[in-house]
């Protein structure tokens, strides 16, 4: 019932803009929502994308997390001892990233295309300008992209992308119940030819709500005093319970 209705408020919403701008604009898109709001009941939850093209070209839709700086650590097993010694540092990573496409991304003509708009997981992570670290690099690459993928931040396969005779398409993105809060942007880009003949972004806005978002501002706009009320907490809790045992 739920898909029935966003696929009539697809078609309604972009009857009111279509027609008039079709000569004008090569892309048009919209979402179903701008604001996911997280609670304790949070769930997950989708997004409706969707469309339309006035070129010919293929639809490549991508929706990126908060940037955030993560450090990757290799053990090793010392004397017994297992240690962490290599490590490499990544700048700037988006904390979730899904990629929607029109057909696979290896069958869309580019050159450098997508390593300058970071469309495709590979082509999120700078490797070094040392030939002799690359190796090492695609190591530390691997496991952080499966650390993203146990976490179900990152799509280990683009979604479809489907059409609506020539020029409407659409799609739905999934967010797992552990999105990060923060500013997400969905790109949405018209490529024909190794080129792009049509952008649109839109923003995206994540936030906890309810007691959730005021423990998580008291956590990280004042973490000292987090912490003292945390252990104040569990000092008196403990006393209170040993009270009750007494009285048992």
């Amino acid at each position: 019932m739920r898909v029935a209705f966003l696929c009539l408020s697809f078609i309604v919403h972009l009857s009111s803009f279509i027609v008039p701008s079709a000569q004008a604009t090569p892309l048009v898109a919209d979402l179903s929502n701008y604001r996911i709001d997280i609670d304790s009941g949070f769930n997950g939850t989708r997004i409706f994308l969707f469309g339309a093209r006035n070129d010919n070209g293929d639809i490549v839709a991508v929706i990126r997390g908060p940037q955030k700086d993560y450090i990757v650590r290799k053990k090793e097993e010392i004397a017994g001892i297992w240690v962490n010694r290599d490590r490499m540092r990544f700048w700037g990573v988006p904390d979730f990233y899904a990629i929607a496409t029109s057909k696979p991304l290896n069958e869309i003509e580019q050159t450098s295309l997508f390593r300058q708009l970071g469309i495709g997981q590979e082509n999120l992570l700078s490797p070094p300008p040392s030939p002799k670290s690359r190796t090492s690099f695609e190591q530390f690459a691997d496991a952080f992209l499966r650390y993203q993928h146990e976490r179900r931040l990152y799509m280990k396969e683009p979604d479809p992308v489907s059409f609506m005779g020539e020029t409407l398409f659409k799609t739905v993105i999934e967010f797992p119940d552990d999105i990060p809060p923060g500013a997400y942007t969905a790109e949405i880009y018209l490529i024909s030819d190794g080129e792009v003949v049509g952008m649109q972004s839109t923003p995206i806005t994540v936030v906890k709500s309810g007691i959730d978002a005021f423990l998580f501002m008291y956590a990280h706009d004042y973490p000292a005093l987090y912490g003292i009320t945390a252990v104040v907490l569990a000092l008196v809790i403990g006393w209170f319970a040993g009270r009750m045992f007494e009285k048992m």
